[in-house]
């Protein structure tokens, strides 16, 4: 049987990601609990407010162009998209950087957290970094080179973890977590433009001003869709992190930001790996037959029969767990966790599926969900505060908005596989 599941194209690749990620993620869950004892649940709130920055940022650092880069026939074209998404990612960081030489102070007291002030200035080095290895990927996706994607993710994960270790017992501890990430990220960027250095290099004549242009008016509907659909996405799992910073100060948000990063983290990262290979193979089929059923059906039973059980054992025993792995002043972080235990389950079977909008091009539908999505999670968080003036009402107000979301994604993404003249 493992002969042939490892002989099966699809598989091989899905378990060549999902090897890399595991391990990539074993190592900071495995030293989480040494970090909660290290580091202060303010600390945790620090970086996850960093984080929650930089992660939205990351939707704008190349316009999602860098999405655009698995979809042309031709290599040429492709690469000149990559050129495009570079040059985007420079632009924008250093605009980044102006705004926060002059606005670090102002954003600081908007979110009633001075201390933040001071690690800001990282935030352009950071998201240069993402936008990087952002573009990068795609083109390893792009040629299905799943062994070099699979390094990436372990060189970051080796890199930040063992930065965040060691800054732990230096002056710069409160910030230790922050420039761990941000040397992580620095380390794994320079990986993947090495590797397409080392085999790609032979196509960078073919990129020119026209071919360029060119390209960025075919898919010009990535950035004013995808790109704002995105943000509202992204925005909808990043800005509770900020409104909860404001409404209950850096503790809770860092109570609240360990519970996201222990449930989310192990299952997204699997999902994104099968995610990587199923947006690929779904497309080539979509391009050859018209449709990407099989793939769709065989992608949505995989993901299920995955993760029933571990999500299952974690709302179970979240509040133990937690307990007794990270220390009795993080029991309150297990409550969350098992709170959003069936949010994350959606999102591990849905999220792999959602490529459909990539591939089928529907950015104008994704656009109207994350804006809906965005307005009703905002909605959970100051009902939270203002009506019930309680955290834990707010998450569970979160989870059911998320949940909702997931079930309708997976509706559309469904109707999408079955051709272009659906939705």
């Amino acid at each position: 049987m493992i002969k042939r599941i490892w002989n099966d194209k699809f598989s091989r690749n899905v378990l060549t990601l999902m090897t890399g990620t595991v391990i990539s993620q074993a190592i900071p869950i495995a030293i989480s609990p040494i970090l909660t004892r290290i580091y202060t649940p303010e600390d945790f709130g620090l970086f996850a407010l960093f984080f929650s920055v930089t992660s939205i940022l990351s939707i704008v650092i190349s316009a999602r162009y860098e999405m655009t880069i698995i979809l042309p026939e031709d290599d040429k074209d492709a690469v000149n998209i990559l050129f495009l998404s570079l040059v985007i990612t420079t632009a924008v960081s250093i605009v980044t950087l102006i705004l926060v030489l002059l606005f670090s102070d102002v954003f600081a007291l908007w979110l009633h957290e001075p201390k933040i002030a001071g690690w800001l200035i990282f935030i352009p080095l950071s998201v240069f970094m993402i936008g990087i290895y952002q573009a990068l990927s795609y083109w390893l996706n792009r040629k299905s080179r799943y062994t070099a994607l699979s390094g990436t993710r372990i060189t970051r994960s080796v890199g930040a973890s063992l930065a965040s270790l060691g800054l732990g017992f230096t002056s710069l501890k409160p910030g230790g977590l922050i420039l761990g990430d941000t040397i992580g990220q620095s380390i794994t960027s320079g990986y993947v433009a090495w590797d397409f250095w080392r085999n790609d290099r032979h196509l960078v004549h073919s990129i020119t001003r026209a071919n360029t242009l060119r390209l960025a008016k075919r898919y010009q509907h990535f950035p004013k869709f995808n790109m704002f659909s995105g943000l509202l996405e992204k925005g909808s799992g990043q800005v509770p992190m900020l409104l909860i910073t404001s409404f209950w100060g850096l503790a809770v948000s860092g109570l609240f930001s360990l519970s996201m990063r222990v449930i989310s983290v192990p299952g997204s990262v699997i999902a994104r790996a099968i995610g990587d290979v199923f947006r690929q193979q779904a497309n080539e089929e979509f391009l050859e037959k018209g449709n990407c059923r099989r793939s769709f059906r065989k992608m949505t039973i995989l993901l299920s029969g995955l993760g029933i059980v571990p999500f299952s054992a974690l709302f179970i025993f979240a509040t133990p767990i937690f307990k007794f792995a990270f220390g009795s002043e993080w029991a309150v972080a297990g409550d969350y966790a098992r709170i959003m235990t069936i949010m994350f389950f959606l999102q591990f079977i849905v999220s792999p599926l959602s490529n459909m909008f990539l591939i089928a091009e529907k950015q104008k539908i994704d656009l109207m969900i994350q804006a809906i999505l965005f307005t009703f999670v905002c909605a959970a968080f100051l009902a939270g505060y203002n009506i019930f003036h309680n955290p834990v009402i707010a998450v569970i107000l979160f989870t059911a908005v998320y949940s909702i979301k997931y079930c309708v994604e997976f509706y559309l993404s469904y109707r999408f596989s079955f051709g272009k003249k659906t939705v």
